[in-house]
């Protein structure tokens, strides 16, 4: 799972870069979801070591199922609300976290 974590970290470090050189360019929307994106990967290799340490891999699947849940209900809350900012950070930190989850399947061999 180190190597996991690593890679999340990794991720979160190559999109803050890529978030800098997008503000550079005066390109602040798509930095934006870049830094949403990055904050994803934080939170996830966060959340995950703190899981790891005390050895209780089933509670960082579970913060993956309540982020999938919780912003699933926020993505369907901006659609109600014909929020379409708020739509696609929904969408894109759902993206990413799916992501997140597919790289967990891989490091366990799934």
């Amino acid at each position: 799972m180190e190597d996991f974590i690593a890679e999340l970290k990794a991720q979160h470090a190559a999109l803050n870069e890529q978030a800098a050189a997008l503000r550079a360019q005066d390109k602040g929307d798509e930095a934006v979801f870049c830094t949403v994106r990055a904050n994803v990967y934080d939170i996830c290799a966060t959340v995950c070591n703190v899981h790891m340490k005390r050895g209780d891999p089933a509670a960082f699947d579970a913060a993956l199922e309540r982020f999938r849940n919780e912003w699933g209900a926020s993505l369907e809350a901006a659609k109600q609300q014909d929020n379409a900012k708020k739509i696609c950070v929904e969408e894109t930190k759902l993206e990413a976290l799916a992501d997140v989850a597919a790289r967990l399947a891989a490091a366990r061999g799934e």
